[in-house]
């Protein structure tokens, strides 16, 4: 019965989850996260400027989005997700043209902040409000499907942008992506990005079941999740723009470097897909559990930098990317089923607000420890402790709440 539901729900949908798909790939949360450490050493060359000063700028990056996502929430929930994310992606594109053209250390932060600014719409509060609206029986299954995209970006944006650079420097890396959103991503979402209509597949009535904003943000999950996710983020983003300069300070060709971090991409779809598939099937925060704890190991690995070997890199990497990949998936999936979706898109983007200050100070908190110490293995330990223990606190979370507007439904 459920499968079928899930089938029917993908005639409908399938054309958002594809359009959110595309999104997602050229959205902020994939394309500077996944590209920032390809750029560290060429700008530190042409510039002079530390590795921690340059990965300062994703930080500013994250207080533009802390900015403005509590309100792109709002507008999502409002205007629905289709136009939010169109502006938006016109933002986005604008705002790496800006990057591209910077001069100094100050030009540098104002770009990234800028890019927070006017692409703060193409973040997963806007696509997966998007397909969410589509899907009940096999919503776990579609975001996995649709926040895939993160990983496809992983995977193809490592060694694409580094074949730019090395060719024709790091503005034309910055030129390309931003291209890339305005030429690539814009077309196809204008075309199948829509939302769903008022009547859902699943609530004839289209009233919007979940909890009021009050009770939302008064709740002990709430800021449970907020813990738990502030702290992994903090992990994973500090982790994976460093993997590039770490594996080149050990002596990999860049080249080389840039395959082993696009072997997260690929962990990220893993992650993605069979995460989505197990939320449609299993506890959420069980779930969560597993997939968080899993990049404990991949911080030791990465420790040992005597005894490291290409196939410890690989598995290291792969652990990451997979505890990566289920992230967004999860926290979309569990605020839909604790809080319902009468403002997704606002509940969403306070998880998110707390997400944006650990990912923004993981990737200069690393670097600093680097620039300090000569070297990450005092940060990666204390990163594979956040791991061990933080996806255990989503263990005390309860069972799914049942809405009075489902209830009606019934």
């Amino acid at each position: 019965m459920r499968d079928s539901a899930g089938r029917r729900e993908f005639e409908l949908g399938w054309q958002a989850v594809l359009a959110g798909l595309v999104g997602v790939m050229f959205g902020i949360s994939a394309l500077p996260f996944y590209t920032l450490g390809l750029f560290v050493r060429p700008l530190s060359e042409t510039f002079g400027w530390s590795r921690e000063a340059i990965q300062w700028g994703f930080t500013m990056q994250m207080l533009g989005m802390l900015a403005v996502a509590w309100g792109y929430g709002l507008l999502t929930d409002r205007w629905g997700a289709r136009r939010v994310a169109l502006l938006s992606q016109v933002g986005l594109g604008l705002g790496f043209l800006a990057v591209a053209a910077v001069q100094t250390l100050p030009q540098w932060y104002a770009a990234w902040f800028l890019v927070a600014l006017l692409g703060a719409g193409t973040s997963p509060i806007t696509w997966t409000r998007g397909v969410t609206g589509w899907f009940d029986a096999a919503r776990g299954t579609a975001l996995g499907l649709m926040l895939a995209g993160t990983g496809i970006t992983a995977v193809l944006a490592p060694p694409l942008v580094t074949a730019i650079i090395a060719e024709h420097g790091w503005r034309a890396g910055y030129l390309a992506i931003g291209a890339s959103v305005l030429l690539v991503a814009l077309p196809l979402v204008a075309l199948f990005f829509r939302d769903a209509p008022a009547a859902t597949p699943t609530l004839a009535s289209g009233a919007l079941p979940g909890l009021s904003r009050r009770e939302a943000f008064a709740s002990r999950g709430f800021w449970v999740m907020l813990l738990v996710f502030f702290l992994v983020t903090f992990a994973v983003s500090g982790i994976i723009p460093t993997l590039v300069p770490l594996l080149v300070d050990r002596g990999f060709a860049p080249r080389d470097a840039a395959l082993f971090a696009s072997l997260v991409g690929a962990a990220v779809i893993m992650g993605r897909i069979v995460a989505g598939i197990l939320l449609d099937r299993f506890w959420a925060p069980a779930v969560a559990a597993i997939f968080l704890l899993l990049p404990a190991g991949s911080c030791l690995l990465l420790a040992l930098g005597s005894i490291i070997s290409p196939a410890v890199i690989a598995l290291a990497v792969i652990l990451v990317g997979l505890a990566a990949g289920a992230e967004f998936d999860i926290v979309a999936y569990m605020v839909s089923r604790y809080f319902g979706m009468a403002h997704y898109g606002l509940v969403y983007s306070q998880l998110m607000m707390g997400m944006l200050v650990g990912g923004g100070f993981g990737p200069p908190l690393f670097g600093r420890v680097f620039d300090q110490t000569g070297s990450y293995t005092p940060i990666l330990l204390a990163a594979s402790l956040i791991f061990f223990l933080a996806p255990l606190l989503l263990l005390t979370l309860g069972r799914y709440p049942r809405f009075a507007a489902e209830r009606a439904a019934a």
